[in-house]
């Protein structure tokens, strides 16, 4: 699963969103643009935010409220899946309805 010097391969990052390496390698070298849903399946096969995916190399993400840590805590912590965080948002949404 993790090529030299501990990095994922290119095989396995494939493998775990669902896409072919070629299709992942089109991506990579910009030949190819994913949909959002497969943006969001490597994002989530890298266990990074989907907006990590879009940031330029060397810069950080600017660090969420920390009152979003213990929602962070429950999902890592129950290992949900896109899915999962999807349904739990809809919840969310019913009990907290925009004023």
């Amino acid at each position: 699963m993790f090529g030299p010097r501990g990095k994922m391969t290119q095989e396995a990052l494939a493998e775990r969103a669902d896409i072919s390496v070629s299709f992942l390698s089109m991506i990579e070298r910009g030949e190819r643009t994913a949909h959002i849903e497969t943006l969001a399946a490597l994002a989530e096969a890298l266990q990074v935010p989907l907006a990590a995916l879009f940031l330029e190399r060397g810069s950080h993400p600017i660090d969420p409220d920390p009152l979003l840590d213990p929602i962070a805590d429950l999902v890592d912590r129950l290992r949900l899946g896109r899915r999962d965080i999807e349904r739990l948002l809809l919840v969310a949404k019913a009990l907290f309805p925009p004023s």
